[in-house]
């Protein structure tokens, strides 16, 4: 193989690496003080605990697919805890324009970091409601199509969980600070690689806001698609 070609080759691997690098840096040096981590890095005090119901989107996940930002629809039908090692096997739908693809996969946690300190929400009207702890999750993703359906491949990254510990020894998703600009969950960074194909797409998705969306969003208190991409698969966020 000629030097060039190993190089284009690598370049895009080496691109999105970065972009987990810059998330994870992100995550580790929030903008608002509510996110401040803790250091260390806890997972095995948690492998115990069930995160498969907090891992359900519980809105419509926004998601790009590629460097002109076409919308990437993502629907988990099922997230189940695979043994006590942290794996969680999903199984669910992606849709580019008219191609929807199945996908089955694995979410396989790498970090779990509690925060600093606990946050309770507007006017700390969640104070008095029995939160242990806080913190985020950090996994790996592998998630495969059906290679027997058109334009199907495999997304692949790093994801994040917002979750909380109640009294009851239940885990959460973290919705409390939902009224905030700053506020996301369930964020998706990575790529989808088609079959047979060898250069992969940037690929994110997220719950109310998408990492490193660049120009697409241009929302303040929510997320807002910028007009040029209304025919990317946007024209649902035209605004009325």
């Amino acid at each position: 193989m000629k030097p060039f070609i190993i190089l284009l080759l690598f370049l895009p691997l080496k691109l999105f690496a970065q972009q987990e690098t810059a998330w994870i840096k992100k995550l580790e040096n929030p903008e608002y003080p509510v996110w401040a981590l803790k250091p260390q890095n806890v997972k095995d005090n948690y492998l115990k605990y069930d995160f498969s119901r907090a891992l359900r989107p519980k809105t419509e996940f926004l998601g790009f697919i590629g460097p002109q930002y076409r919308r990437l629809k993502i629907d988990f039908n099922s997230v189940k805890q695979i043994g006590d090692q942290g794996t969680y096997k999903v199984k669910g739908t992606s849709t580019v324009g008219t191609t929807t693809c199945s996908f089955e996969g694995e979410i396989v946690i790498e970090q779990i970091r509690e925060f600093k300190r606990l946050h309770y929400g507007v006017d700390e009207m969640y104070q008095d409601s029995g939160l242990v702890k806080q913190g985020i999750l950090i996994g790996r993703y592998v998630l495969k199509e059906n290679p027997k359906q058109n334009h199907s491949g495999v997304f692949k990254g790093i994801m994040t969980l917002w979750w909380y510990l109640d009294k009851t020894g239940e885990i959460k998703y973290d919705a409390i600070e939902a009224h905030s600009d700053s506020y996301r969950n369930n964020q998706y960074v990575g790529s989808w690689s088609e079959y047979r194909k060898s250069t992969p797409k940037t690929c994110n998705w997220g719950e109310y806001r998408i990492p490193f969306s660049g120009d697409l969003d241009i929302g303040a208190g929510e997320f807002s698609a910028n007009p040029k991409y209304y025919n990317k698969g946007w024209n649902a966020f035209k605004a009325e």
